[in-house]
């Protein structure tokens, strides 16, 4: 798969989008993974502002960040991630179906292994029954 072109990062030339785009445009996965171990807060941000098909390239840099031990006590990743799949799965369903059996994957993954991110109840809530809920929709689209 051919890296994202400025328009696939940055569709709607908004302020969110052209940060985006300048974070992550030319970037490889590694390159993009390297920047969520930086700094997960800053850029996790710009894959909620991406278009669809940067979305669906990028997106794999985010799950081998929360895959590696380097994501260990980062409880702001997983809280963000939830509301970046949640936003993507609402407002573009369609676009996630070819995605949807590593999204789930991922899903399942934060949910089994929920302890590790040190997500504070009284901040966060429990977060795995969003991951859950998550998990489920995306199992169904990738089934049909």
């Amino acid at each position: 798969m051919n890296l994202p072109t400025a328009k696939e990062i940055n569709p709607f030339d908004d302020l969110d989008g052209q940060c985006a785009e300048r974070h992550f445009l030319g970037k490889s996965l590694e390159e993009a993974e390297a920047l969520l171990r930086k700094a997960s807060t800053t850029y996790l941000e710009d894959l909620m502002h991406m278009g669809p098909r940067a979305f669906r390239f990028y997106f794999r840099a985010a799950i081998s960040y929360i895959r590696s031990e380097a994501a260990t006590g980062d409880s702001y990743v997983i809280d963000g991630f939830a509301g970046l799949l949640e936003l993507r799965l609402e407002f573009e369903p369609q676009e996630l179906v070819a995605v949807a059996e590593p999204l789930a994957s991922i899903c399942a993954y934060i949910v089994e292994h929920h302890d590790r991110f040190d997500l504070e109840p009284e901040i966060y809530g429990d977060v795995r029954p969003r991951f859950e809920a998550l998990q489920r929709a995306f199992l169904e689209q990738f089934e049909t």
